[in-house]
């Protein structure tokens, strides 16, 4: 299986790649939008966890420029909770979404189902 993360903070990419390590997946990331989609277009993916907010490039502008192409499934990472902000985040064409804080199960049973 092979996933891309694609998240602004460091230590959010470490945490997924520890996360993936452990599970044997490959794993690849991106600090921002823009050089996550060069990879994409480059790559195939099973899966994408894309951070929303990120400098450079948007998760959402990301994301709106990714479905041109691709219909890779793609994790929107947010920290908002609220049910507006969630179901906006469904509107940009998300396959689902992964709230901050989360757990490595969390991650693990999302990954486990494109694998």
């Amino acid at each position: 299986m092979k996933i891309l993360v694609i998240d602004d903070e460091p230590n959010i990419r470490l945490l997924f790649q520890e996360i993936f390590k452990m599970k044997e997946y490959d794993t690849e990331i991106a600090e921002n939008g823009k050089i996550g989609l060069e990879l994409i277009k480059s790559n195939d993916y099973d899966l994408v966890f894309l951070d929303r907010k990120m400098p450079v490039m948007s998760g959402d502008e990301t994301l709106n420029q990714l479905r041109a192409f691709s219909d890779v499934p793609v994790y929107l990472v947010s920290a908002f909770q609220t049910d507006e902000e969630i179901q906006s985040i469904k509107q940009t064409g998300a396959t689902g979404v992964l709230m901050k804080p989360f757990t490595i199960d969390e991650v693990v049973k999302i990954a486990e189902k494109f694998s």
